[in-house]
């Protein structure tokens, strides 16, 4: 089944629509492409990477997607434009490896508010004191509450041992999360989440998430408006 699954990929041409980095020569700071990039090396997918300036979108790129948004697969006559939509069509068309690991939607569920509780918080430049404190609380609650969930399941990763769709969402976010938290607001409360700081060595380090991410001086300039 799987040597018929990956003649079938060879049959089918994709594009891949990306951000581009700052020079514009290698891929930029999404954690959406990177979810769906992840998704695509995991199940050995090829495709052709096409940077986009997404400060000056070229009007061909609108005319394929008029949102403008980044990740977009395109192959044969279709257009996908949402990451989540991305891996989905993956998972349904090269099942093998499997990323819809049993635990999958509890693990969506558990760590899916964390990313826009934190950038509730990190965006928060006219908050209060007061209103600070309790984004931030907010924020940890979110974090403290994927690591027990680590801790409580003994895996290496949210489902199991090996990369699930869960997976792909949060690590990419966490990347993002700790660069911002820490380069900007001095954060330092991971150190106290053990199983949260295995799972980011583990999932950081990872040959695949090496192959997908970019340095974090991209993630550093793409949050610095929010600090300015």
């Amino acid at each position: 089944v799987i040597l018929k699954k990956m003649s079938q990929e060879q049959k089918i041409e994709y594009k891949f629509y990306v951000k581009a980095s700052p020079d514009g020569k290698s891929l930029g700071d999404c954690p959406f492409t990177q979810r769906a990039n992840l998704a695509l090396k995991l199940k050995g997918v090829r495709a052709t990477y096409v940077l986009i300036d997404l400060s000056a979108k070229p009007k061909w790129f609108l005319e394929l997607n008029p949102a403008g948004s980044s990740p977009t697969l395109q192959f044969d006559d279709r257009v996908i434009a949402d990451s989540y939509d991305i891996v989905r069509y993956l998972e349904e068309t090269y099942p093998h490896p499997t990323l819809d690991l049993p635990g999958n939607e509890e693990a969506e569920r558990v760590t899916g508010d964390v990313f826009s509780v934190f950038s509730s918080w990190a965006k928060s430049r006219d908050a209060s004191v007061s209103e600070e404190a309790k984004l931030r609380d907010s924020f940890t609650a979110e974090l403290e509450k994927i690591d027990a969930f680590l801790a409580s399941s003994g895996h290496t990763f949210l489902c199991g041992d090996t990369w699930s769709i869960a997976d792909c969402i949060l690590a990419p976010r966490l990347y993002h999360i700790t660069e911002v938290a820490r380069h900007f607001k001095g954060y330092a409360r991971f150190e106290e989440m053990p199983a949260l700081q295995r799972y980011m060595k583990k999932a950081f380090g990872s040959d695949v998430f090496k192959a997908t991410d970019y340095p974090p001086e991209f993630i550093h300039q793409g949050w610095s408006k929010y600090f300015q």
